[in-house]
């Protein structure tokens, strides 16, 4: 566990570049303030190279896939390998259509990601892994979730974060769990942007195995804190987890993270 996480990020406030899903702008914002970053979106591709020379980390989601984001996403990320700066991918959905299967083919043939962060269904297809996927939620499947991130991360070349109940980080060899959840995490859509760019602000300080898989640990942390207070109302709950984020230090962090190294 990196121990003083938090403090850095707050000493140096990373900047985020978001090519973001149309759904979720403004909690990806949030997020990365409340816990010490600075947030951009970028929606023209002609600053999309200008934007990214600025920031420490680029963090891009299939989402709201169409031609305009696919640039966005090819030019930033290509720019952020040109500058070496870490590179956060979300492929949202990707097994639903072959629209989707294919752009992010051509995103990984042109731009080198260090981290995919993904629900199960999303990362065995990219692994080529049978894995009923449902919509964006991660569905059903038959193999091991730490297989599966395995890998991917070694097919990939790159950190693999599979959220869900236990969220698994790996290279493709060392394996992090981290136990903490809340369930109504799940009920309010598009928490997982939100940890995307929390790994994006914890990559502008390092982009190391063990400050990611710190990094994934502190969503969850805050929202068990906000689920204490909340526990059966999903939007106060909400709204009670950004609260904890901007609240969260690295005591309070260490002492509730449930982390386990394989």
């Amino acid at each position: 566990m990196k121990t003083n996480l938090l403090a850095q990020i707050h000493s140096q406030t990373p900047i985020v570049l978001n090519v973001a899903n149309h759904v979720t702008p403004q909690r990806v914002a949030d997020g990365i303030n409340y816990i010490g970053g600075s947030p951009m979106m970028v929606a023209d591709p002609l600053e999309a190279a200008d934007l990214a020379h600025i920031a420490n980390t680029v963090v891009l989601n299939l989402g709201s896939t169409n031609p305009v984001a696919q640039e966005l996403m090819l030019t930033a990320g290509q720019t952020a390998n040109q500058l070496q700066h870490p590179v956060i991918f979300d492929p949202v959905a990707v097994g639903a259509t072959p629209l989707r299967r294919q752009r992010t083919q051509q995103l990984l043939d042109h731009v080198q990601v260090t981290v995919i962060r993904g629900n199960a269904g999303e990362v065995a297809a990219l692994a080529g892994i049978k894995w009923e996927q449902h919509g964006i939620d991660a569905g059903q499947g038959t193999a091991d979730p730490v297989e599966v991130a395995q890998t991917a991360a070694q097919q990939l070349h790159c950190v693999v974060v599979i959220s869900g109940p236990t969220d698994i980080v790996t290279d493709g060899t060392t394996v992090y769990r981290i136990e903490n959840n809340a369930p109504m995490l799940a009920t309010n859509v598009g928490m997982g942007d939100v940890l995307d760019d929390l790994l994006g602000v914890a990559a502008g300080v390092s982009a190391d195995l063990e400050t990611i898989a710190t990094a994934t640990g502190i969503l969850p942390v805050a929202a068990e804190l906000a689920a204490g207070r909340y526990p059966d109302a999903p939007f106060s709950f909400i709204a009670e987890t950004y609260n904890q984020l901007a609240r969260l230090d690295d005591q309070t962090l260490q002492q509730r993270l449930q982390l386990q190294k394989n």
